[in-house]
C-alpha cells in the first residue's frame, strides 16, 4: 500500500462482506498506522444495508472508531458545485458519490471504490480495490 490516507467507499465495503471477508480485519492495518477515513454518508450507506443486528452493531462499532470527516455547511456548497460542473460536462454521479469525493478531497485521501463515477472528479485518486491502494 502507498503510504497515504484513504477513505473507503460504501461499494468497496459492500464488496467485502459479500466476498465473506470482514471489513473490520481487512481495514485494521490501516486504520492501525492512522491512514483510514470514513464519512457519514459511507457510513448510513454501509450500515442502512446490513440485515443482521449483530453484524450491524459491529460495523457501527467499528465506524465509531474511524475518524470521521465532517460534512458541514461548506462541504455541501463544494458537493453542490461539484456536481454543477459535472453536470455541464454530462457527468451525474449520484450526490452521494460527490459528497464521499469531497469529504476524500478535503483529507486529501485516496478513494477506495469499484464505482466508476468517481473517476470523473478532478484531482480525485481513485483505486478499485485495496489490493490497488
Amino acid at each position: 500500500m502507498k503510504d497515504a490516507d484513504y477513505l473507503v467507499d460504501s461499494a468497496a465495503y459492500i464488496d467485502l462482506m459479500r466476498a465473506g471477508q470482514d471489513p473490520r480485519q481487512v481495514l485494521a492495518p490501516l486504520l492501525r498506522a492512522g491512514r483510514l477515513y470514513n464519512c457519514g454518508v459511507v457510513r448510513s450507506e454501509v450500515l442502512r444495508g446490513i440485515r443482521i443486528e449483530k453484524r450491524y452493531t459491529q460495523m457501527e462499532e467499528f465506524f465509531d472508531i474511524v475518524p470521521e470527516i465532517p460534512t458541514d455547511a461548506r462541504s455541501w456548497r463544494e458537493t453542490s458545485r461539484l456536481g454543477w460542473e459535472l453536470g455541464r460536462k454530462g457527468k451525474w454521479p449520484p450526490i452521494s458519490d460527490l459528497a464521499i469525493a469531497v469529504a476524500a478531497m478535503r483529507v486529501r485521501a485516496i478513494v477506495i471504490s469499484p464505482d466508476a463515477h468517481f473517476r470523473d472528479v478532478p484531482g480525485l485518486e481513485v483505486v478499485s480495490t485495496l489490493d490497488e491502494a
